[in-house]
């Protein structure tokens, strides 16, 4: 009996130590190398998602590079409101090429709608075929446009030929405009006479119309 008792002990022995093993050794064990296998998964997919999203940049980048040069042509079409002298020079050399008288009477910005209104003044110059004028401009923010942009009001006088000739430029010019309100008037000799129109080319009309420029 004593050996089978010793035979029982130590089986009992046997399955008690294992049993220990396995609770406290082998389990934490097998958890920690779960825990490491999942970290292993989850860095490896983000380094998955890093080398997509440096591809991503990569193809971003090369696409500005492909298109930087339209994507600037589009950014010069509007003109900067706060400080407008490349239109103004624009529309003075538009007249002068063009051989009419052109005076800019007034400019009013209009805002997008919901900002608020503010008002500032700048000077503006009149171009003019023999001769410039210094004419006061004021910009005024509003409410009332969908798009941000800059009217002027335009007095011009010249032949009607050369005022197609001015309009003509406005339209294929580097800025987005508009014409609006055109109204042209014929001349007599006597008034060409009595406003000195003479020094102007075939001057025998005069026209009012505004003109909104699209800005930045």
């Amino acid at each position: 009996m004593i050996p089978i008792k010793k035979i029982y002990l130590s089986i009992a022995m046997f399955g008690i130590i294992s049993t220990l093993l396995v609770v406290f050794v082998m389990w934490p064990l097998f958890k920690e190398i779960k825990a490491i296998s999942q970290n292993l998964f989850l860095k490896k997919n983000k380094i998955v998602y890093l080398s997509e999203e440096r591809e991503n940049i990569k193809k971003i980048e090369n696409l500005y590079k492909t298109y930087q040069s339209d994507l600037d042509r589009i950014e010069n079409l509007f003109v900067d409101p706060e400080v407008p002298i490349e239109f103004i020079g624009f529309l003075e050399k538009s007249a002068t090429d063009s051989q009419i008288k052109l005076e800019i009477s007034s400019m009013t910005r209009a805002a997008a709608k919901g900002e608020n209104e503010a008002t500032a003044s700048l000077t503006t110059r009149a171009a003019a075929r023999g001769g410039d004028e210094q004419s006061s401009a004021t910009t005024k923010k509003t409410e009332q446009e969908p798009w941000q942009s800059l009217s002027a009001q335009l007095l011009v006088t010249g032949s009607f030929s050369n005022f197609s000739k001015f309009l003509h430029k406005l339209e294929n010019g580097p800025y987005l405009i508009e014409v609006l309100d055109l109204n042209t008037k014929k001349l007599t000799e006597r008034e060409v006479q009595i406003a000195g129109f003479e020094n102007i080319p075939e001057a025998d009309t005069i026209t009012t119309f505004s003109i909104k420029a699209f800005t930045k």
